[in-house]
C-alpha cells in the first residue's frame, strides 16, 4: 500500500531510507523509525543506577519520618503523664534515672513505632529487674505497662500486674482502675458459671467494689487540696471512670445472682448502679448513658406484660415508663454517634 514502509525484514535499513524519501518521509522521521525498538543492556544498567542514586537522594534530604510521623496514640485522660516521646524527650533523655530512661523507650516503641509486644516485653523484664526498695520511682512504668496490657487485651496478666500492686498500694486509683477492667473482662460470661463459681467471683466482686469506694475517697481527698488545682481535670476524669467501674461491677454482682424473679437481694445493687449513672458528675458521660440502656433493657427483658408497676431506686415504675425511658437513651446514644 502506498505511504507506508515494507513490512518484511528482507530489507535492510539502508534500503529502506531510499524507499522512504520517494514516499515523501520527513528525514527526522525516517532516523527515528529505523532506530532499534529495544533498550540496550548499558541503557538498562544507567536506568538503574540513576534509581538507585535518587532514591538515596531522596531518604537523605526528606526523611521518612519528617513528615509523615505516626500520630501518637491518644489513650485519653487515662494515659499516664501522657506519650512523653514529644512533650519530655529532651528531658527524659539527659535524665540519668532509670525508670525515666525505661518509660522513654517504652513510649518510644509504642507511641511512636507502634511496636505494642515489644514495648510490653521491655516494660516487663525492665520491672521484674527493679529493685523493691524503688517502687515509688517505677509507679509511672507500672501504669504505662497496664494501660498497655490493656490495649493488648492480656486480661490475665492486666489483673494479675494490677492486683500484685494494689497488695503495696491498696488506695491506687490506677491499680483499683485496671484491676476492676481485668476482673470484669474475666468473668463477662456470667450464664457459663457454675453457682459455686458466681459465688466465688460475686465476693470477689464486693472486694473490688470496696477498693474502689477506698480509692475514690482518697480522690476526693486530693481534689480538695489546693495543689491539685492544675490536675483537677485528669483528678475528675480518673474519678468518673473509677465510679462507672464500680457500676459496671455492681450490675455483675445484680446478674451473677441467678434469680428469675425482679424482687430478689441483689436489686439493692442493680439501683447502686443507677444511682452511679444518674449522677451529676458521671450522668453526661456515653458510657454512663450505655450502662443505664443495658440495665433497663435486662429490666424489661424479665418484666413480662401481665406484671403490675415495680419498684427501682426505691420509686414504683410501670413497664411502659421503663420502656419509653430505654427508646429516649437508645435515641440520645444514636445522635451522640451520629454527631
Amino acid at each position: 500500500m502506498a505511504g507506508h514502509l515494507p513490512h518484511t525484514g528482507a530489507v535492510t535499513a539502508e534500503e529502506r531510507r531510499p524507499i522512504a524519501r520517494e514516499e515523501g518521509y520527513d528525514p527526522l522521521a525516517i532516523e527515528l523509525a529505523l532506530q532499534p525498538a529495544a533498550s540496550t543492556v548499558g541503557d538498562k544498567l544507567g536506568l538503574v543506577i540513576l534509581t538507585l542514586a535518587a532514591t538515596f537522594l531522596v531518604m537523605f534530604f526528606f526523611p521518612f519520618d519528617r513528615f509523615f510521623k505516626p500520630k501518637a496514640k491518644a489513650l485519653g485522660l487515662m494515659t499516664i503523664g501522657g506519650p512523653t516521646i514529644e512533650a519530655h524527650q529532651a528531658q527524659f533523655s539527659t535524665a540519668k534515672e532509670r525508670h525515666l530512661k525505661v518509660l522513654l523507650e517504652i513510649d518510644r516503641l509504642y507511641f511512636r513505632e507502634g511496636q505494642l509486644t515489644q514495648a510490653l516485653q521491655l516494660a516487663k523484664l525492665q520491672l521484674e529487674q527493679a529493685p523493691a526498695e524503688d517502687w515509688e520511682k517505677w509507679q509511672k512504668v507500672h501504669y504505662r505497662y497496664w494501660e498497655l496490657l490493656s490495649a493488648a487485651g492480656r486480661i490475665a496478666e492486666l489483673k494479675t500486674a494490677s492486683g500484685a500492686y494494689l497488695k503495696i498500694r491498696p488506695e491506687d486509683p490506677f491499680a483499683n482502675y485496671y484491676y476492676a477492667q481485668a476482673f470484669l473482662a474475666a468473668t463477662d460470661p456470667i450464664p457459663s458459671f457454675t453457682k459455686q463459681t458466681r459465688q466465688t467471683y460475686r465476693q470477689e466482686a464486693l472486694d473490688v467494689v470496696a477498693q474502689i469506694d477506698r480509692a475514690c475517697n482518697a480522690l476526693t481527698a486530693q481534689r480538695r487540696h489546693p495543689a491539685a488545682k492544675e490536675r483537677e481535670a485528669t483528678l475528675a476524669e480518673l474519678y468518673q471512670k473509677l465510679k462507672l467501674e464500680q457500676a459496671k461491677t455492681f450490675v455483675f454482682i445484680w446478674r451473677s445472682g441467678g434469680y428469675k424473679e425482679d424482687r430478689h437481694p441483689d436489686v439493692v445493687f442493680r439501683d447502686k448502679a443507677l444511682d452511679i449513672c444518674e449522677s451529676d458528675e458521671i450522668a453526661g458521660r456515653q458510657e454512663a448513658q450505655k450502662l443505664k440502656a443495658a440495665i433497663y433493657t435486662r429490666i424489661l427483658e424479665r418484666w413480662y406484660w401481665f406484671e403490675g408497676p415495680q419498684e427501682i431506686q426505691g420509686t414504683q415504675h410501670r413497664r411502659k415508663d421503663i420502656a419509653h425511658t430505654l427508646e429516649l437513651l437508645k435515641s440520645q446514644l444514636k445522635d451522640s454517634k451520629a454527631s
